[in-house]
Formats: C-alpha cells, sequence, structure tokens
C-alpha cells in the first residue's frame, strides 16, 4: 500500500468528506501556534486507534513542516490498509502560503502615492495588502526590514497583519529586528505582533538578537515580555546565544530576578 501527494488547492475538495482525518506531525508548540482547521496532533495512542480501526476507506491527510518527514508516516499509516492516505505537499509552510494568497485583502483604501510607487518598485500588487514576493516576503516584512517607518505605519493603518510570516516562518517584527530600530520594534509589538514567534529553527526575535548583539532591541523585547525560556531546534535559548558581554550581562540580570 502506498499514499497519495495532495496539493494545497485539492485539500478544500477533500474536507467535504465527513470522516477525513487530518494529521498534524508537527511538534506540540508549533500545533498551538497553528494549524489545519480540524488538525489532530499525532500522539502514539491515536495511531494506535488507526491499527485497530476496520475503517480502512476513511481518508487520513498528514502534514509536518515541509511536507517531507509526513511522507514516511503516510507509508506507516498506509501500511496498515488504509487506501486513501495523503500527504500535503509542501506541509505547512505551503498550506500557510496558500492561505495567506487565497485571503490577501484588498486595500480597504487607496495607498499614498509614496506607498503605492513603493509597492510597485518592489513588485508587489498596489491593491494587495499581504501579496508576497521572493521567500514570501510581505510588503510590512519588507518595509520593517528597510526600516521605513512611514510605510510601515500606512501598511498598518490600512490593515496589514503583523503577524504573517514568509517561507522561514519570519514575521514583520522579526525583520525590524534585523534592520536594528528599537521603535519599529515597540511599534509592530503595539500592533499585536508576536513577540514569542519561533521561525523554522525555533529562533525567536529574543535569541536573534541576543546572538547578533543588538541590546536596545532586545531590551524592548523583553520589556514586551519576551519568553527568554523559549529554544532553537538545537536547544539554545537567548541566553545561551548570547555574543556580547553587554547582552550576556543584561539577560543573566533579567533571568537571576525572575528566579
Amino acid at each position: 500500500m502506498s499514499y497519495h501527494d495532495l496539493h494545497p488547492a485539492d485539500l478544500q475538495a477533500l474536507r467535504a468528506e465527513p470522516d477525513l482525518l487530518i494529521l498534524d506531525s508537527r511538534d506540540p508548540a508549533s500545533y498551538a501556534q497553528g494549524r489545519i482547521e480540524g488538525a489532530e496532533p499525532v500522539s502514539d495512542a491515536l495511531l494506535r486507534q488507526l491499527m485497530k480501526s476496520r475503517q480502512r476507506e476513511r481518508p487520513v491527510l498528514v502534514y509536518c513542516y515541509h511536507g517531507n518527514s509526513s511522507r514516511d508516516l503516510c507509508q506507516f499509516i498506509a501500511g496498515f490498509g488504509y487506501a486513501r492516505v495523503y500527504n500535503l505537499v509542501g506541509g505547512w509552510q505551503n498550506w500557510l502560503k496558500f492561505t495567506q494568497a487565497q485571503t490577501a485583502a484588498p486595500l480597504p483604501a487607496a495607498p499614498s502615492p509614496n506607498l503605492a510607487a513603493w509597492l510597485s518598485q518592489h513588485g508587489f500588487p498596489p491593491d494587495r495588502l499581504h501579496a508576497r514576493i521572493d521567500n514570501g516576503m510581505s510588503p510590512l516584512m519588507l518595509a520593517a526590514l528597510k526600516g521605513e517607518r512611514a510605510l510601515m505605519e500606512e501598511l498598518l493603518e490600512l490593515g496589514a497583519d503583523p503577524n504573517h510570516v514568509n517561507d522561514d516562518d519570519h514575521h514583520a517584527l522579526w525583520f525590524a529586528c534585523v534592520h536594528g530600530d528599537p521603535e519599529l520594534v515597540s511599534l509592530l509589538i503595539a500592533r499585536g505582533a508576536h513577540v514569542d514567534n519561533q521561525n523554522v529553527n525555533g529562533a525567536t526575535c529574543a535569541i536573534y538578537t541576543a546572538s547578533t548583539g543588538k541590546l536596545e532591541v532586545l531590551k524592548r523585547l523583553v520589556e514586551a515580555g519576551a519568553n527568554l525560556d523559549k529554544e532553537t531546534s538545537g536547544g539554545y535559548t537567548a541566553l545561551d546565544s548570547a555574543s556580547t558581554l553587554p547582552v550576556l550581562k543584561y539577560l543573566r540580570s533579567v533571568v537571576t530576578a525572575a528566579a
């Protein structure tokens, strides 16, 4: 027995079947942060139930981060005798990219001439807030990376979502941290940006700024409630990642005070 690849555009038809089982094989934190509606986390107990079930015609969709490790799980489930097992091509990242493109809202008002020219210059359609270019970059992400505060403020006023992510799970706050302006960081946090968003490697903005020695930006994140216990996929926290003595001393003082 084998499985079938399923592209995001074809999922809607499959979801019309009432007995569809959707399995999310990512880690618990990623599942909690966002998932396909109706998806269940993979567990040993759930797999044992599938092994015992006689409903071998039930459709089963499996997805992971990028559609790679889920293939092994699909093959495993198909081995139980299930004839309709599907692997989501590109995984969660591809699904997120697809749904964001589908729901890209038109601008509720015409952009200013300055913003319209900037959007055109960088290859964005002039009437889409969440359009994506290379690596899934949105207008707000790119404006944050370039430190274009006025453009960021206009995009946010027009309704740009500060928590949309690119193909690496980076959102606008990450790029504001890369740019290094604490005021841009505070602006995005005030507009609802998730301080503890983790990228595909598990790195948060706090971990990034600690690793690059951006002390003033790091302070803004901590003041906004950044969780310093978050770890990368390699098990490194912000404290472990401190690259300069001032950053190390600051993080030690914060961790000691919280103990």
